[in-house]
């Protein structure tokens, strides 16, 4: 229950108003023609922004604060990727070129790990290294040609093939290799050296905004001791957090995207109406009043 001057307020209220905040946003990214491949990944993430921020409300309406703040922590992630990659737009190559070696390498760890003439179960399935030798390669030869020619140019081979010969040197390869797409500080860093910001009431870099949130939800996700021995409740702190989280990321979003696609359209105005009314609500509820804008 969130005390709240005069009134008590239930997490079932909150909740509501915050499902009906998270809705109207989705229907506004809807109407939205993300009609180029740039956009589309972008599309994609901010979908699973939607979708994370849908999750964690309805842990929060079950009781489970810290593990609503771990699926925010995904979605802050996203914000991260979302904002880097709409300022650099030549990288978004590149990150899905990484995003599928990264999958390769998931493979080979398994391969790798298994041991010899001992088979594994695999989804249910019992197979045989020298299956899952096959699976590999099967797997490669389904990426996209840019991102097989980078793991053949750095093995130094033609043929995507593990064996005796060059297990050693595919192993030093997936060893090494870390996705820059999740090299958070440097994106950080990338960002401040081009000058990006986002311009409200105040300035804040992308690092201001998401930092507090991330390193918080991060600790409750590597299971701090204090986080988890100590019961959570629903106060009106841990309400500001969800509110504040959600109309900082649409906030950036908004910035990101008002150059990029078109959003003026009678439908989103009224969406965008809807959404003003059920920020205004949730204010209520948290603050008994509804603040300035």
């Amino acid at each position: 229950m969130i005390k709240n001057c005069n009134n008590i307020i239930s997490e079932a209220i909150f909740c509501k108003e915050m499902e009906n905040l998270i809705y109207f946003f989705d229907q506004i990214i809807n109407t939205i023609n993300f009609d180029s491949k740039n956009l589309i990944v972008l599309q994609v993430f901010i979908k699973k922004i939607i979708s994370n921020a849908d999750a964690a409300n309805k842990l929060i309406f079950e009781g489970h604060i810290k593990e609503a703040k771990i699926v925010l922590r995904s979605a802050v992630e996203s914000v991260i990727l979302i904002t880097y990659l709409s300022q650099f737009p030549e990288k978004i190559d590149d990150y899905l070129d990484e995003a599928q070696i990264l999958k390769i390498k998931n493979n080979f760890i398994v391969y790798k790990n298994m041991r010899e003439g001992e088979p594994i179960d695999v989804n249910g399935k019992t197979i045989t290294k020298e299956e899952l030798s096959a699976e590999n390669k099967r797997c490669f030869n389904l990426i996209q040609d840019s991102a097989k020619n980078k793991i053949l140019k750095e093995l130094g081979i033609k043929d995507y093939e593990i064996d005796s010969l060059n297990f050693k040197k595919v192993d030093k390869y997936f060893t090494n290799f870390r996705p820059q797409f999740m090299r958070y500080e440097k994106m950080f860093k990338e960002l401040d050296e081009i000058g990006f910001q986002i311009k409200d009431e105040f300035i804040f870099s992308l690092r201001d905004i998401v930092y507090g949130f991330y390193n918080d939800s991060s600790q409750i996700a590597h299971s701090c001791f204090l986080d988890w021995s100590i019961p959570t409740y629903f106060t009106q702190k841990e309400a500001e957090y969800m509110f504040h989280f959600f109309t900082k990321v649409t906030l950036f979003l908004k910035v990101l995207l008002k150059d990029v696609v078109v959003m003026n359209n009678t439908k989103t105005q009224n969406l965008i109406n809807e959404m003003r009314r059920a920020n205004d609500k949730l204010e209520q509820i948290i603050y008994g009043k509804t603040l300035v804008h």
